[in-house]
């Protein structure tokens, strides 16, 4: 600390008080720097978060080449069952269906989300709309879903800890007052600032330390990895992932040094911020999920499903499909659908499925805005906590999301929808003969659009609006108290 004090006050100012200002933070860095270098406990506590975001690093590396193997595959091996399913009437083929896989993204390595409790894979049959299987989550012991290792998990809640640790001492009251160097600061007229800045600097290079094995895998995966890329807007969502937890960490160096400066002793300090940390980083966001489930309850999957078959089981209108049925009688001057150069039977199969499909729409029309106003409402606790906001930020950038999921399921039932038309159009194209229906071939099967799924581009305006505002209000808040506190440092009592 002496070093610290000698770097800051010894030299001599330049007259202008912008270089003044700057000499004081070049000063205080490498004082601040070449003492956390020498400091055993430093190399401890960061050697512990590296090896806790090595483990994530790996963990969630092995993991996500696993995933995007195994998806690869499945889905080679699902187009192939379809297109070599042999000659059969184009409906048997309908209910034959196919599994689609939803695309993982490289960024969900790194923030998982809600990927590992949504499913990866959904069944297109006649008739239905299936929720998605395969769930990671069902898969795992109940301690592994509590405490997931994420890189994720090491940024917003690990890396805020072991700044505090490293930082809860930048001023408080033994550390400065007993030694006496504060009272040094204030006969030289140091500039506080400059010294909360590069210490605060310095407290956040530690903290992205721990991000490096996270970002390192992720490089190697993208370097490795020949799948293609599921985002349109790629070098944005990499941008606004990076910048979110560079602006978050930002907020944690900012407010570590206002307590410091504001606490009267190391133990004081130390308390606050940890209390902080709690209750921003663990309670707040538990409060905000059970408060959004209050904001927009969502039916149990058994009344939802329950609900739907009840509306499934009412028939089409009947008066409308004889009006409909009529009608091409008359366009096609026939008295009998037998004689119509159409298929009926495909007509009719095509009704009955754009009959589910408004059913669908509705019903999971419902049920998909209140899952989004869930998430609307546990975002406006990212006013108070910033783990919540940068958590929003960094799903919706890696699509691992609510939003994000939906669009998936959207697009498959989309895909779903084209398969059972191009089958029905193949089987009202070819009327029977002598009694014999049509069969599709391979050629059919073939001529179904093969699904290929991106997600949409980044609605940045709400975005900005749900989760960037509220963490820039929390980080300029933290400068606030942050420049009150060093205000109380330098006028204050050293006692």
């Amino acid at each position: 600390m002496q070093a610290n004090l000698n770097a800051i006050t010894s030299a001599p100012w330049p007259a202008s008080e912008r270089s003044r200002w700057w000499r004081a933070c070049h000063g205080a860095w490498q004082a601040d720097w070449r003492e956390r270098r020498r400091d055993w406990r430093v190399w401890l506590l960061l050697g512990l978060g590296l090896a806790l975001a090595v483990c994530a690093a790996l963990l969630t590396s092995i993991e996500l080449q696993a995933t995007l193997d195994a998806r690869a595959s499945a889905t080679q091996a699902e187009q192939a069952r379809w297109s070599q399913q042999g000659k059969k009437y184009p409906h048997s083929a309908a209910h034959y269906g196919v599994y689609v896989f939803k695309p993982l993204p490289l960024l969900a390595a790194l923030e998982p989300g809600v990927e590992n409790y949504v499913g990866s894979s959904v069944y297109l049959e006649a008739h239905k709309q299936n929720e998605l299987v395969y769930r990671p989550a069902a898969d795992e012991a109940g301690s592994t879903r509590q405490f997931r290792l994420t890189p994720a998990f090491v940024l917003q809640v690990l890396a805020p800890m072991a700044m505090i640790f490293l930082g809860f001492g930048m001023f408080a009251g033994e550390r400065e007052r007993e030694r006496g160097t504060l009272a040094a600061l204030r006969v030289n007229a140091a500039p506080l600032s400059a010294l909360a800045v590069a210490r605060g600097a310095a407290l956040l290079c530690l903290a992205l330390s721990m991000a490096l094995p996270a970002c390192a895998a992720v490089m190697l995966m993208k370097w490795l990895s020949d799948a293609p890329s599921p985002f349109q807007d790629g070098t944005l969502r990499l941008t606004v992932f990076g910048g979110g937890y560079l602006l978050y960490l930002a907020t944690w160096a900012a407010l570590i040094a206002a307590v410091s400066a504001r606490a009267a002793s190391l133990r004081t300090s130390l308390a606050a911020l940890i209390a902080i940390w709690a209750a921003t980083a663990l309670v707040l966001p538990r409060l905000a999920v059970e408060f959004s489930q209050h904001a927009a309850p969502l039916p149990s999957m058994q009344q939802f499903r329950e609900e739907m078959d009840n509306t499934l089981g009412m028939p089409d209108d009947p008066q409308e499909a004889e009006r409909h049925k009529q009608a091409l009688l008359r366009e096609h001057g026939v008295r009998d659908v037998k004689d119509l150069p159409l298929n009926w039977a495909g007509i009719s199969l095509q009704r009955g499925e754009e009959h589910g499909d408004k059913i669908f729409d509705a019903h999971y029309g419902q049920l998909y805005t209140a899952m989004q106003k869930q998430s609307d409402a546990a975002a406006l606790a990212g006013w108070l906590s910033p783990t919540v906001a940068v958590a929003g930020l960094s799903t919706a950038a890696a699509a691992s999301d609510t939003g994000h999921h939906i669009q998936f399921v959207n697009a498959a039932e989309a895909q779903r929808r084209t398969i059972q038309k191009v089958l029905n159009e193949a089987i009202a194209f070819h009327p029977e003969v002598d009694g014999k229906r049509y069969d599709g071939d391979e050629a059919l099967w073939n001529s179904v659009p093969p699904f290929r799924f991106h997600f949409d581009r980044l609605d940045m305006a709400a975005l900005f609006g749900q989760q960037i505002l509220p963490l820039l209000a929390v980080f300029l808040a933290s400068l606030v108290l942050c420049a009150i506190a060093l205000r109380h440092l330098r006028s204050g009592s050293l006692k």
